[in-house]
């Protein structure tokens, strides 16, 4: 690597171009990720360790990479700084505490069957690692090239993924079901203040050592940066499509012993007047009344889940509408069932493996609320709309909301308002 800076003098304009480049290119990168793990929050345990196991291969090859960094940079703050991310790195001395090792820990403590297979890197995801040391020990890579490639790659780029992994990780059944038990000590360090904190002194220092190169430091900066961010979005990508691949073993599997199955039938149909509606099914037929908005009321109908829809006045007949509900649109009518995750879970897989199309693909929606639960829509060959849901806790299916200042029963609507104001 080239360490032979010239001392020439590079415009305060130019590095501020560059750093505008980068937090653009760094919000691309969140929503990316965002978007990219979405489907963590719904995952089976088997799918979730999938995703998870493949990073692990990543804490080796970065120690590696940053060591060899550090021997090539000429002396300065940013070489100390660097060692002391990999002193970090390796336990400071402690081998249990160093990351690869914590990562362990975490998988283990996930208590997720699976093959040995399944700890196997990907072999494109190898190949990009090594693609990207290569770049980095090439005899023509500059120090400002070798920054932006594993410096701010793995510093920067690095903690929005696992930042927006670790979002959705957090809401996923079976990690929130076993969240005490799992050891949480790798996660910490990268997605709290610990990892936030190197990543703006990385910042400062980028800005501090740049002054001292040559012209065109900037430019290799920014060649590294972006073969960062190229082969992260690769990396995660190739996880991505391993994780989510067809698994025909996934449904015949079906929910293991002592979990109890769900399988309550579920109807949503459109009504003239809400009201009278509510009358009739409450107090002619006996249904108990749970949430409502302006236009839902939710009723649990002899323990199975009905649903009335205020149906537009230019309804008619049995004409289908859409109908508004926490920011969504859902068709009515429509039935199905609620199961249970495992359940739900295995029947996204089947109707994947089958090739058939969503109308509203599987997501959570509810979120961090009573009744919380993840939903999926498609319609049957003629047309006719299915919904399948799982709650997060089934026992709230037609659970309400108070406020906890009134204890009075408050609609979705008064709360997505207040939701939206804060």
């Amino acid at each position: 690597m080239k360490t032979d800076l010239a001392p020439a003098a590079l415009s305060p304009l130019d590095l501020r171009a560059f750093w505008t480049l980068a937090d653009d290119l760094q919000r691309q990168t969140v929503d990316h990720a965002s978007a990219l793990f979405a489907f963590v929050e719904t995952a089976s345990p088997p799918r979730l360790f999938s995703l998870l196991a493949q990073y692990r291969c990543f804490t080796d090859y970065y120690i590696a990479d940053i060591a060899l960094l550090i021997a090539r940079l000429p002396p300065g703050r940013m070489r100390s700084f660097l060692a002391d991310i990999l002193f970090d790195e390796l336990g400071s001395g402690d081998a249990a505490q160093a990351h690869p090792q914590l990562y362990d820990d975490f998988l283990a403590s996930l208590g997720i069957e699976h093959g040995d297979h399944e700890r196997q890197a990907l072999t494109a995801n190898l190949a990009l690692l090594d693609a990207a040391r290569a770049a980095l020990t090439a005899p023509g890579a500059t120090a400002a090239y070798g920054v932006g490639l594993r410096g701010m790659g793995g510093e920067c780029v690095c903690q929005v993924y696992l930042a927006k992994l670790y979002e959705h990780l957090i809401r996923n059944p079976y990690v929130r079901e076993h969240r005490e038990r799992i050891d949480w000590t790798f996660w910490e360090l990268h997605v709290g203040e610990h990892d936030i904190a190197h990543r703006e002194k990385l910042r400062a220092l980028i800005g501090e050592e740049i002054g001292g190169m040559d012209a065109g430091s900037i430019a290799a900066l920014e060649r590294g940066y972006r073969d960062s961010m190229a082969a992260w979005q690769a990396f995660w990508g190739h996880i991505h499509a391993a994780a989510t691949a067809a698994d025909p073993a996934a449904a015949a599997r079906g929910a293991p012993a002592g979990e109890a199955a769900i399988a309550q039938f579920h109807l949503a149909i459109g009504v003239h007047d809400l009201q009278t509606a509510r009358a009739f099914y409450c107090d002619v037929l006996g249904a108990g009344q749970g949430r409502s908005t302006k236009n839902l009321i939710d009723l649990d109908f002899y323990g199975h889940h009905l649903v009335i829809h205020q149906a537009p006045q230019e309804a008619v007949g049995d004409a289908a509408f859409g109908s508004a509900f926490y920011g969504e649109t859902v068709k009515v009518p429509h039935f199905g069932i609620n199961l249970n995750w495992r359940d739900w879970s295995a029947l996204a897989e089947r109707i994947k493996r089958h090739g058939y199309e969503f109308v509203d693909p599987p997501h959570v929606r509810m979120r961090d609320l009573p009744g919380e639960h993840a939903t999926m829509f498609l319609n049957d060959p003629s047309g006719n709309a299915l919904e399948f849901k799982a709650f997060r806790n089934h026992d709230e299916v037609f659970a309400t909301i108070f406020a906890s200042h009134t204890r009075e029963m408050e609609g979705l609507d008064g709360l997505v308002e207040k939701a939206a104001a804060a």
